[in-house]
């Protein structure tokens, strides 16, 4: 499975991007992953079930998930305050990736 999401947001304004194909990471992380994925059931989601409609809160993230598997590509976008529990968890770990994959990159500069 492919792996794009793009979040931004929270007191800083911050932004955070992180890609991956599951086959190429380490087999626990891959299933990390894919077991959040099917935890929040993302490809079941219609594009509106993946918030829900409150109002705007200050330094919420807003963040946009693409699953792709073969043929199949699911694209959601939500914020995630807003989201599901199951969501708001496969989230929190792919900005943690991405954390970690952005200091990977500064760090071979």
């Amino acid at each position: 499975m492919r792996i794009e999401y793009q979040c931004s947001g929270g007191y800083g304004g911050l932004r955070f991007t992180y890609q991956c194909e599951t086959d190429a990471l380490p087999a626990a992380e891959a299933k990390a992953i894919l077991d959040l994925v099917e935890a929040a059931r993302v490809l079941e989601l219609s594009p509106k079930q993946g918030t829900s409609k409150s109002r705007s809160i200050p330094d919420d993230f807003a963040c946009r998930l693409i699953l792709s598997t073969g043929k199949a590509k699911k694209s959601l976008s939500f914020n995630e305050l807003g989201a599901s529990e199951s969501l708001r968890r496969l989230s929190t770990h792919l900005r943690k990736l991405a954390i970690q994959q952005q200091r990977a990159q500064r760090s071979h500069r």
